[in-house]
Formats: C-alpha cells, structure tokens, sequence
C-alpha cells in the first residue's frame, strides 16, 4: 500500500498527462486520412507506448520509494526515448512535444522525492 504523503502528493501528474496526449496525437494521426501515417504499424506502436507510459506513472504514483519506482523511472525514460524517437521518423512533432512533457514530469518526480526524502519524509 502506498504511503499517505506519497499518494497524496501528485509528483507525477505530468508523466500522465503529456503520455496521454501523446497517445492522443498518435491515435489522430493512425486514423486521419494523408497524415502520412495513417494505420502504420509505426503509429500503433507509438500509441501502446503512449498508454504503456501513462500507466507507468499512474504506478510510480501509487507505489513507495524503492526498487518498482526506481525501475519504473528507468522504463519510463527508455520509452519516451524510444518514442521521441519514432515521433522524429514520422516527422510527428507535437508527440515529440508531449515526449518532453513526460520528460520534465519525470525530472519533476525524481527531483521531488529526493527532496522530501532529505527531509526525512517519503516522496
């Protein structure tokens, strides 16, 4: 169960909401006609790892300091490089846009339970 100051606190709102737009400019773009990328295999995958992310930082949320979140963090930031990455393919820049979201939601998170740990509270 997560700890009530961890919990209460949302250190990694932006994680969720720059993944959920993220998924949301990849879905517009998978079912918009001349997009250039309309039904690609690309744009499908780049949607589950939109999803995949927000569900990641969802749990980071909901999960105490230690070796999940740490492990959560790292796979959140291989995949908004990995997403950034097929975002620069399909010249996609908005995704790229919201990669960074997530990005600065991520250094948010990480810097905020460092700081309330040094305090001698959970982050």
């Amino acid at each position: 169960m997560a700890h009530s100051r961890s919990a209460s606190r949302p250190r990694s709102i932006l994680i969720v909401l720059g993944a959920l737009i993220g998924a949301a400019i990849a879905i517009w773009n998978f079912v918009t006609p001349l997009t250039g990328v309309t039904g690609t295999f690309g744009a499908g995958l780049v949607i589950a790892s939109s999803i995949l992310i927000a569900l990641a930082g969802i749990v980071i949320q909901m999960t105490e300091p230690g070796a999940i979140r740490t492990i959560l963090r790292v796979l959140v930031a291989l995949g908004l490089l990995g997403t950034a990455a097929a975002a620069y393919f399909l010249h996609e820049w908005w995704l790229i846009a919201a990669m960074g979201v997530v990005l600065i939601g991520l250094i948010y998170d990480i810097a905020s339970s460092r700081g309330a740990r040094s305090k001698g509270a959970y982050a």
